[in-house]
């Protein structure tokens, strides 16, 4: 069965898109409506777009392969734009207005922060693609789900193979203040996981510190270097810590730079070039790994990439883009399984199933998903990545 993918259209003053995927006269009239919540425009706006491409993927190749029952999958889309009060909106349409079963997004820890009481209260699942901030779906249980890892599990095998790698006796952190998941890596994450691995935190007590989108960071630098650490923890998102390691570099700093997740957000590689070799971080997925799977997702990204969200750095997917595509499928495995009826008839008893579904699961054969804890967090691999040759790849 062939995809008639990319009629996309907008609505009101480009307040949502919806992806109508899969040729319509092959399907039921009845549709099951999956709603996405990411930011596609402000600071995480490519990071956004390849949540939206894999997001989309995953409808594509569901309705490539027949649909649900017979039945098409149709994505409805709110941009979130990577802010609490926007995202409440979005939330609220795509419940309210759109009438979605369950929802992907959203992005950031401080925006789940603000949306998952609401899901709550409405009652529909929302599976955040990025939110890392240990406790946040916990917090909200029991519609909460986040398809990611919490950064203390990631940071756990970071710190190993930084120790491994270059064995660092004292360590310098340097924390964004504004940014909920950042603050909570360079705060609660990162020092007791560096001292559980016998490295010193020399500033643990007196951390450098800025703000989310800083211009500038010379003053944090000249600090850090008097500091003289043999590493740089980073509790950052990726287009601030991209600022940080090239004013490091600048100032003369040679000293490996390290983190978690997020800096894989914001094309480090691509943006920094040689300046940024070296840095270290952890996720779940890569470009560069060979598995059937991701050969598989890689493909399927690619050819929808063709056509939305065009860009340089949309081409290539990243594991936020793996999360999306993972949640969509994981919805779609519970609508399956529970039998969930088509339309906007049965919503709210369809909403409940799927999160009774995702509760339970905990085998599923995703990308880089194996479905969810018991406080809704997902049950993931931990890869190690470190920049080589402008793109992250395997720490060996």
């Amino acid at each position: 069965m062939k995809s008639a993918f990319g009629m996309i259209r907008k609505l009101g003053a480009g307040a949502a898109l919806i992806a109508a995927l899969g040729a319509t006269s092959a399907f039921a009239e009845d549709a099951y409506k999956i709603g996405l919540a990411v930011p596609v425009t402000g600071g995480a706006a490519d990071a956004g777009k390849r949540e939206a491409i894999g997001a989309n993927a995953a409808v594509k190749a569901i309705n490539d392969a027949g649909g649900i029952n017979g039945h098409k999958v149709e994505m409805y889309f709110a941009d979130t734009g990577g802010n609490p009060q926007d995202a409440v909106n979005a939330i609220r349409k795509l419940t309210g207005d759109d009438n979605v079963l369950a929802i992907v997004g959203p992005h950031y820890s401080g925006v789940a922060e603000a949306t998952f009481p609401l899901g709550n209260r409405l009652g529909i699942v929302q599976i955040a693609t990025a939110s890392s901030k240990p406790g946040v779906a916990a917090a909200n249980r029991p519609f909460a789900f986040r398809n990611t890892l919490t950064e203390d599990k990631v940071a756990e095998a970071v710190v190993a193979k930084l120790k491994e790698r270059y064995n660092p006796k004292k360590v310098a952190i340097i924390t964004d203040i504004k940014d909920a998941v950042s603050r909570s890596i360079g705060t609660n994450v990162l020092p007791p996981v560096l001292k559980a691995a016998g490295i010193e935190v020399i500033n643990e007590d007196d951390q450098v510190t800025f703000q989310t989108g800083d211009a500038q960071f010379t003053a944090q630098i000249t600090k850090l270097k008097a500091m003289n650490p043999d590493a740089v923890g980073l509790g950052a998102l990726g287009p601030d810590a991209l600022n940080i390691i090239t004013e490091a570099r600048r100032q003369g700093m040679t000293q490996p730079f390290f983190g978690t997740a997020p800096l894989l957000e914001g094309n480090i590689p691509e943006k920094g070039g040689e300046g940024v070799a070296g840095t270290v971080a952890g996720t779940i997925w890569d470009f560069s790994l060979q598995d059937e799977r991701s050969e598989q997702f890689r493909a399927e990204y690619g050819d929808v990439a063709k056509t939305l969200y065009t860009g340089e750095f949309t081409a290539r997917p990243d594991y936020y883009a793996v999360n999306s595509y993972d949640a969509v499928m994981m919805i779609a495995a519970a609508i399956r399984d529970k039998n969930i009826a088509p339309g906007d008839d049965a919503v709210e008893e369809g909403r409940t199933a799927i999160k009774d579904y995702l509760a339970g699961l905990t085998s599923f054969d995703g990308v880089a998903s194996k479905g969810f804890n018991d406080v809704g967090d997902g049950v993931k691999t931990v890869h190690v990545f470190e920049i080589v040759d402008g793109h992250w790849a395997p720490m060996k």
